[in-house]
């Protein structure tokens, strides 16, 4: 009877376990799922897509820019016109946006600049593709 017991006992311990195991990778399957899917909170950003600033947003980022005494070379000449969606040679310099300019402008954060032919070009640094040309 003490054997019955115990392998009865076993039995249904190897069965929870076996429960357990399928649940947990049921979880993990599902979170491994989950992180693969574009998140509508957080967006995937397209590379060539503009940066989307306010009319307010863009004249103090040029305001802050025209200020800035350390301006990037504007007279790098270029081959090819300057638009969104463009990919700059490496050889062009960027600089951070100015403080003020980030403290209005909040979505440029992540972007860079240089001053083309008086224009405010926004670089991203990671690609070296334009995402907004401002012209004032």
């Amino acid at each position: 009877m003490m054997i019955s017991q115990q392998n009865s006992h076993t039995k249904s311990l190897v069965g929870t376990l076996l429960l357990l195991a399928s649940l947990a990778l049921i979880s993990v399957s599902g979170l491994a799922t989950a992180q693969n899917l574009p998140s509508a909170s957080l967006g995937e950003a397209d590379p060539t897509a503009p940066l989307r600033l306010t009319p307010a947003e863009r004249t103090a980022i040029f305001t802050a820019v025209r200020q800035d005494k350390g301006k990037p070379n504007s007279r790098t000449p270029l081959d090819l016109p300057v638009s969104v969606g463009v990919q700059l040679p490496p050889s062009i310099a960027l600089k951070i946006l100015p403080d003020s300019a980030l403290a209005q402008a909040p979505a440029a954060k992540t972007v860079q600049y240089t001053v083309i032919e008086n224009q405010v070009v926004l670089v991203d640094p990671t690609n070296m593709r334009v995402v907004d040309i401002i012209n004032q």
